[in-house]
């Protein structure tokens, strides 16, 4: 069985480029334009009620639920967590329970409902921030 082969021509080869090219203008122009992420810094009293009750998480590696009572538990990379958090001046700080604990704090930036833990002004940490999933209550036993 013969199977057709179709010509190629040194015009068809010199139109490639040009036809690519227009087909990436094309998808560029009617992609949907992203708008700017405005990150704001988060200080002082707006603090606690940003974290209080809240839950701080990226969806794969950590997960943190912060306590209106200063203290967090939640999980590191499958191992659980658990430490205390308070608002010093302008800054989120905790402290993890773990041998040779050390009080971490930062500046913090939100933007809808994501945070930047910023210290030195780097981003050490990055999630979403969400009031946590309700765990249903134990019954009583009978």
């Amino acid at each position: 069985m013969d199977v057709p082969v179709a010509n190629s021509s040194p015009e068809l080869d010199r139109k490639a480029p040009r036809r690519s090219l227009l087909l990436l203008a094309l998808i560029i122009l009617c992609s949907p334009v992203q708008p700017e992420v405005s990150w704001r810094n988060v200080r002082g009293t707006d603090l606690p009620a940003l974290f209080a009750d809240h839950e701080l998480a990226d969806g794969v590696h950590y997960a943190y639920q912060f306590r209106a009572d200063g203290t967090f538990t939640g999980f590191n990379m499958g191992k659980p967590v658990q430490g205390s958090w308070r608002v010093s001046g302008d800054e989120f700080c905790w402290t993890q329970k773990r041998r040779a604990a050390t009080e971490e704090c930062f500046e913090v930036e939100r933007s809808g409902g994501y945070i930047h833990l910023v210290r030195d002004g780097y981003q050490v940490l990055a999630a979403k921030l969400t009031p946590p999933k309700l765990q249903p209550k134990a019954e009583a036993p009978r």
